[in-house]
């Protein structure tokens, strides 16, 4: 048996296990009063992923019925959205670094021209993302 606690939003957010947190009615009932809630097997198994990612690919929290329930859908934040532009932005700066570094040991001016122009582009593209999502 496990006894879990839940936040507002019903997403699990501890643990603790009948044989190794307690072993009395009374260390349990401590748990209890902290706001612990007895979870059968079959219920901890969806809590923890062992049951899937549910309808929205987000988990499962405890729902009003105190059964698990499809977690909703995350909305990224702008400061997340960002983070992923950067991220994308950072890699294909990369990958136009080792090719322009690769022509010019080459000495392939054409090449060189060509990636200058694709690194202007995707600075201009980078600035215009995040302006985006800034506004």
């Amino acid at each position: 048996m496990y006894l879990c606690k839940f936040d507002e939003a019903g997403r699990r957010i501890a643990t603790v296990l009948k044989g190794v947190h307690f072993k009395t009615k009374a260390e349990k009932q401590k748990y209890l009063d902290q706001g612990y809630i007895e979870t059968s097997d079959d219920d901890y198994a969806f809590y923890v992923g062992n049951k899937g990612t549910g309808a929205n690919g987000t988990g499962y929290v405890r729902g009003d019925d105190g059964k698990p329930t499809d977690a909703p859908v995350k909305v990224p934040s702008i400061e997340e959205k960002k983070q992923v532009l950067i991220t994308q932005y950072e890699a294909d700066k990369d990958t136009l670094v080792k090719y322009y570094a690769d022509a010019a040991l080459h000495d392939d001016t054409d090449l060189m021209a060509e990636l200058k122009e694709e690194m202007a582009e995707l600075d201009e593209k980078f600035a215009e993302d995040m302006e985006e999502l800034e506004d």
